[in-house]
């Protein structure tokens, strides 16, 4: 079994007056639930062990008990802290964040030296180290080493299965050898923290006119099946479009061009992106007629006309109200009567729909979004305003959302004239 059905039905019962009595119950069967499907499909229950799997592929049912499990978790460990106490972790995470950075990437000192080399690789999974060992092997002094290791131990990132000996686990091991990991821990500590510090000073000097272009793109978050695209864009009701002709604006190397082609096999598809990124793709032999690239910059006019709909995936919530309103806007000259702009990307849900633990990932999105290039993730009325901002012939406005998934359809159709001449 996982060992988490909790013993805690006496600390439960009397907090306040939250409704927690059943959280011991609830999680009992949510965690037989999971150990249940583990035991069935031979997966190994979870561990820090080195030898656990370092990710789970779980279907929507077992992946909400997870969820409900770790909900509740979370309420009950806010509950027992308390009003103050529960402050205190909040404040603590930046400094997880440089700890993750410093055993995942070299320092300045040892990626000049012939070393260069991090904690986390300093030695492989299947061994042990010492904190001299692992000092020496990172041009780090011995004393740094032992701060950084035992402060990521408490997070469950290696142990020390004996005084002064360290080992891996499942975590480190996942720092070591994936490198999305990686690029993510990177993408935080060097751009999103050191703007997120500076977020109320950006705030007051440049309230609404800042916008600065994010680095690189968060692949590792954007692989989680909370982030497909494909499984949004096949939820939404395409009817007619479906066997017309669909602009991928600002498609990149049209992964999610290619994967609706495959889904609806009567659609064509035009992928737009810039010339550096366009410039090199490959057409697969099977959707050569349905299929092309084209290099656009969406800050200029749209060139196609009269397609049936135009897609933008996860592009506007990199963009402050006035870019996006110009991309949008550049959108216009194209369309014609009944053409639909679909936009998929985040939606934050209305105030007071979800608890603490369900919004926190979010919000946290939309202040790193304020803080990296002044953009901001959109609530439903934000869209329908960011439309309306452009053009009120942009109607009917419909927000749809898929269980499971972060990510929502923005879907607008242009009730006016034809835009174009034929």
């Amino acid at each position: 079994m996982l060992g988490l059905i909790w013993e805690s039905k006496t600390i439960t019962q009397d907090v306040s007056n939250h409704q927690n009595s059943g959280l011991d119950r609830d999680n009992s069967k949510h965690t037989s639930k999971f150990d249940e499907y583990l035991a069935s499909n031979n997966i190994p229950s979870p561990s820090f062990d080195v030898s656990a799997p370092l990710k789970l592929s779980l279907p929507p049912d077992i992946q909400d008990s997870r969820n409900a499990v770790l909900e509740a978790s979370d309420e009950l460990t806010a509950l027992m802290l308390g009003p103050v106490e529960s402050l205190i972790p909040l404040c603590d995470r930046f400094i997880t964040i440089w700890d993750l950075r410093t055993i995942f990437h070299p320092t300045q000192a040892s990626s000049d030296n012939f070393h260069g080399l991090t904690p986390a690789k300093s030695f492989p999974p299947t061994r042990i180290s010492t904190f001299p060992a692992i000092a020496q092997k990172c041009s780090i002094p011995e004393s740094d080493a032992r701060s950084l290791i035992r402060h990521a131990m408490s997070f469950y990132i290696f142990h020390e299965p004996s005084p002064w000996i360290i080992a891996h686990t499942a975590s480190s091991k996942a720092l070591a050898e994936i490198p999305s990991v990686s690029d993510f821990i990177d993408f935080v500590s060097d751009e999103m923290l050191p703007a997120s510090t500076r977020l109320v000073d950006a705030m007051i000097k440049w309230p609404g006119s800042r916008s600065q272009q994010m680095g690189k793109a968060m692949a590792f978050l954007k692989s989680r099946p909370s982030e497909s695209v494909q499984r949004v864009l096949e939820s939404h009701s395409w009817g007619d479009a479906a066997n017309g002709l669909t602009v991928d604006v600002g498609g990149a190397k049209g992964t999610v061009g290619i994967e609706l082609l495959i889904f609806l096999p009567k659609l064509k598809c035009i992928v737009q992106g810039r010339l550096e990124v366009v410039g090199d793709t490959t057409i697969p032999d099977d959707l050569q007629d349905r299929l092309s690239f084209m290099a656009h910059d969406f800050f200029g006019e749209q060139p196609v006309k009269e397609a049936n709909l135009y897609l933008i995936c996860n592009v506007l919530h990199d963009w402050s109200d006035k870019y996006a309103a110009r991309i949008l806007q550049n959108l216009i000259p194209a369309l014609k009567r009944g053409a639909r702009i679909l936009v998929c990307d985040r939606v934050l849900p209305a105030p007071c729909t979800l608890t603490p633990y369900q919004m926190r990932r979010q919000r946290a999105d939309d202040l790193y979004m304020k803080g990296i290039q002044d953009a901001r993730v959109r609530d439903p009325n934000d869209w329908e305003q960011l439309f309306a901002s452009v053009d009120e012939i942009f109607k009917p406005f419909q927000v749809e959302t898929v269980d499971g998934s972060e990510l929502s359809t923005i879907c607008a159709t242009w009730e006016g004239e034809d835009m174009f001449e034929v």
